[in-house]
């Protein structure tokens, strides 16, 4: 896994570990670096095609508001649509 990847992943894990209440163990167990990127992409894609709100794609990611405009910070992602 590359630096950049598992600096974002392991924020994921730390801010879903943190949203969700399940341990980082878990959290890991559940999506893999890879998914998590590829989930968050696809979300984005969706929240920036206008199909809901950067609230409902916090929910949808798991993490509070600043963790994930910190993620797609990182992504070299736009947090606004």
């Amino acid at each position: 896994m590359e630096t950049k990847q598992a600096t974002i992943y392991d924020l994921f894990v730390e801010a879903h570990s943190r949203y969700t209440g399940k341990s980082a163990a878990q959290v890991r167990a559940e999506l893999g670096p890879d998914e998590c990127e590829a989930r968050i992409r696809m979300l984005h894609e969706q929240y920036m095609a206008g199909q809901f709100s950067f609230g409902r794609f916090t929910e949808l990611v798991g993490v509070a508001h600043l963790e994930l405009r910190e993620i797609l910070a990182l992504m070299s992602l736009p947090t606004y649509n």
